[in-house]
């Protein structure tokens, strides 16, 4: 879960917008609803994440060894 993800939590749709520290426990996530604007803190393990597609992944592309780079 990643800020700028949409989840669901009792049943209507938030967009994440912030994470409590590490340490801090229990894990908090503060949603923001996006109809309203008005943010609130929730436990972690309360949330579902919707389904989303797979994020971009870089990967390291080789040149030809038979190509020159001048």
């Amino acid at each position: 879960m990643l800020i700028g993800d949409s989840v669901t939590y009792d049943g209507r749709t938030y967009c994440v917008v912030g994470f409590t520290p590490t340490s801090v426990r229990p894990a908090q996530v503060q949603l923001s609803e996006p109809a309203t604007g008005a943010t609130v803190w929730v436990d972690l393990q309360r949330l579902h994440e919707q389904d989303a597609p797979e994020r971009a992944a870089l990967r390291l592309v080789e040149r030809d060894r038979g190509s020159s780079e001048d």
